[in-house]
């Protein structure tokens, strides 16, 4: 039976070099502990600003802001902080104005008034007619008082939640210039 062995031929190709070391495109990787880092930074975030707010994507939407906002701050040679205290630039979340609770103000120090305001529409708060009405009248409330309101939705903000901090992020330093 041994001898039947002998003389077996694999039905499979392989080929003679099949262990040979692949050559990884180092380019296109970034350490493990970047992404670990950046991971670590944005629950940070999140876990700060969901003690701060009231839906998902609020705290969704507050933390990329953050995570964006700080850099460029440093950048900038400004202080950034969260909440009412007195930074150069202050993400202040459930600002009054009239008798609305508006989900972000972006304010400047100095500024007598925010730069922008933003509002985090999801569809459970949103929807309704007498919701919408509620809107409505948030909506003339900034324009009475003369502050640019940025409307994301839920869907907007659960597809791109970078893209609508960047764009509101943005806005505020336009603002800032104006």
């Amino acid at each position: 039976m041994s001898a039947e062995f002998s003389n077996f031929k694999s039905a499979i190709a392989w080929p003679k070099d099949r262990y040979v070391a692949e050559e990884i495109p180092r380019d296109e990787l970034k350490p493990f502990r970047m992404g670990l880092l950046k991971a670590i930074e944005a629950a940070a975030e999140s876990f700060t600003m969901a003690g701060v707010t009231e839906s998902p994507i609020e705290t969704f939407f507050g933390a990329r802001f953050a995570l964006r906002a700080r850099p460029l701050c440093d950048a900038l040679g400004w202080e950034f902080a969260v909440g009412t205290e007195d930074a150069d630039l202050v993400l202040h979340p459930q600002f009054p104005l009239e008798r609305f609770r508006f989900d972000f103000a972006i304010r400047m120090k100095g500024q007598p008034k925010p730069l922008i305001l933003v509002e985090c529409d999801g569809k459970d708060f949103h929807s309704s007619s007498e919701q919408q009405a509620n809107d409505a009248l948030k909506d003339v409330a900034a324009s009475n008082a003369r502050i640019r309101l940025i409307r994301f939705t839920g869907s907007e903000i659960n597809r791109d939640a970078d893209g609508c901090a960047s764009h509101a992020l943005l806005a505020a330093i336009s603002a800032v210039r104006s």
